[in-house]
């Protein structure tokens, strides 16, 4: 390689690094314009790029563009390194009652009915809920929710239809945290010491300016409420069209008082399932921080461009 290939080929490292750098940074300041948010999504893969042009800096002794990259290895480690190292994840005590929940975006135009019958047959909740619930998906699983006592469902033609299933005695109603009127489900549960309320949600892809803000507004409203309402042992899960970096969704969680339930467990990424590369974390279980979670994990595909979660969790 001549002199000019080597001096193009530096310079290309260079912008590159400049690139992932202000991706990496600038969805933190400028969060409320959707297509700079959507960037905030892939932490993990900009900290995978700039450790891999930190090498090559490195080699290339170049301690000047090695120390500049580092502020941006430094912020993308800060935000996925609680997810691995937090104590959220406590282990499971013996004689504990648990409650299983199960969430599952099984895509509308999915026709793998086998996949997720499989996986809800597999896990057997003791709370489900579906996302995308559309005429067909509800009479193609009839018969794996038969087991199910307690049941609500808003059954739609587009992408919003949703339900919930559970074993557990509980009292369940639609609620409409947006003014278009897309529909959540609360599912509330009481017994002689203890209570659980969880709204199951599916809002708006950010796609477009007003789809993001309607996806941001349905968030806060759904925090408001759960502060409003005093809910103290709440659960907040579905494909939430967000990702656990985006700073949406970090001000949605502050605001709800809620902890993420994948942290100690891993990224758990969900979305998109068919390609490795770009997947991330849009679908979410978050707890009130008295809530223990002693499971928590991603299935196998089903047919779906999301993977279902599934976790365990015990009441105080």
């Amino acid at each position: 390689m001549n002199s000019k290939s080597r001096s193009l080929l530096k310079a290309l490292l260079k912008i590159m690094a400049l690139v992932i750098l202000a991706l990496s940074l600038v969805p933190y300041f400028l969060y409320q314009i959707w297509w700079v948010d959507i960037f905030s999504n892939f932490q993990v893969q900009y900290l995978v790029l700039m450790l891999f042009l930190g090498v090559i800096f490195a080699v290339q002794k170049n301690i000047k563009w090695l120390l500049f990259l580092s502020v941006g290895i430094i912020f993308s480690a800060y935000q996925i390194y609680p997810f691995y190292v937090n104590a959220s994840a406590e282990a499971k005590h013996e004689a504990e009652k648990l409650i299983s929940i199960a969430s599952i975006n099984v895509l509308s135009s999915n026709e793998d009915v086998a996949a997720v019958a499989e996986f809800i047959k597999e896990k057997n909740p003791d709370i489900l809920m579906l996302a995308e619930l559309t005429p067909l998906w509800d009479q193609d699983l009839v018969e794996v929710l038969r087991t199910y006592d307690y049941q609500l469902k808003e059954v739609r033609e587009d992408n919003f239809g949703i339900g919930v299933w559970s074993k557990i005695p509980v009292e369940l109603d639609i609620l409409y945290f947006s003014e278009y009127q897309l529909p959540s489900i609360l599912l509330s549960y009481k017994a002689e010491e203890t209570s659980l309320s969880l709204i199951a949600t599916h809002p708006f892809p950010p796609v477009g300016q007003q789809q993001f803000e309607q996806r941001n507004r349905q968030l806060q409203r759904i925090a408001t409420f759960l502060t409003t309402e005093k809910l103290k042992h709440a659960v907040v899960i579905g494909d939430l069209n967000t990702s656990s970096f985006s700073r949406n969704f970090k001000n949605f969680k502050q605001k709800a008082g809620l902890k993420d339930s994948r942290e100690g467990f891993g990224l758990q990424t969900s979305w998109p399932a068919g390609f490795f590369p770009l997947q991330t974390t849009l679908d979410h279980a978050l707890v009130s921080k008295n809530i223990r979670v002693t499971k928590r994990e991603v299935g196998e595909n089903i047919g779906s461009d999301h993977f279902p979660i599934y976790l365990e969790i015990s009441l105080p």
